[in-house]
């Protein structure tokens, strides 16, 4: 069974949504199912697992009315609007984990989610606007990275013109002074990031070790817009010490 028909099986009417263990990574509750509209769309929130998808929009007599209602009352094209829980003032827990990823005095524009317990770094557009946010919980909340919104490019930091990408923001982060940090906020390559890298003039891919095959899917799709290479990572940049750090993505720019 695909993980379409599985979705599918569950019936869910119009509105309805269901949470379980994923059927791909196994990983405890993290796996949605959602009919919006007469479509079921699906979703594993684990950060290292791209479970997802979208099943077939299913319209019968009996959900006929009800999409057509939904459509017409969807609001069109509303703007992200930043959280009212989203605070200045970190907590205690939120300055120990910037400063386990090396972020702490060299990036400062981050909050504290005060409802959800998360720090939250805002992600921006391309013209500088304020279109999610992506929150990294300090306790045992699940998924362990929140999206606020549903932006579909990536977070950028650094005004080299060769980019680095990586997994996570604190990643793109931790590299931003020699080279454009380019999170993907996930491993899955989407046409919004494409269209985004393919303006540097260089694109290096370096997703962590477990990652290596997509990795490498991703320097060849990228090759076809952007000159792309890969960087092996033996640990998480993020944990690197900075002098480890720079001369791995120095070696990489040459």
């Amino acid at each position: 069974m695909t993980t379409k028909d599985y979705a599918e099986s569950f019936g869910l009417t119009i509105g309805e949504s269901k949470r379980m263990d994923c059927p791909e990574c196994g990983r405890k509750n993290t796996f949605s199912i959602s009919n919006i509209n007469g479509t079921i769309k699906w979703n594993c929130f684990h950060a290292s697992c791209d479970e997802r998808g979208t099943g077939s929009l299913k319209v019968t007599r009996r959900n006929a009315a009800d999409i057509l209602r939904n459509i017409e009352d969807r609001p069109k094209d509303v703007p992200f609007v930043k959280p009212k829980s989203w605070s200045r003032q970190l907590s205690n827990k939120a300055r120990g984990y910037l400063r386990t990823v090396n972020s702490a005095g060299r990036y400062e524009d981050v909050y504290y989610d005060v409802k959800r317990n998360r720090l939250v770094y805002p992600i921006f557009d391309t013209e500088g606007k304020l279109v999610d946010g992506a929150g990294r919980s300090l306790g045992s909340a699940r998924p362990k990275w929140y999206r606020y919104g549903n932006y579909g490019g990536g977070f950028k930091i650094g005004m080299s013109r060769t980019a680095v990408v990586v997994e996570d923001i604190p990643s793109a982060i931790s590299i931003s002074e020699w080279v454009t940090g380019y999170a993907l906020l996930g491993t899955s390559l989407r046409r919004e990031h494409i269209e985004e890298l393919k303006k540097y003039s260089k694109v290096v891919v370096a997703l962590d070790k477990d990652a290596t095959d997509k990795a490498l899917t991703m320097v060849c799709t990228l090759n076809r817009v952007v000159p792309t290479d890969i960087l092996m990572l033996d640990k998480d940049l993020k944990s690197m010490g900075d002098t480890e750090r720079e001369r791995l993505i120095r070696t990489s720019m040459s």
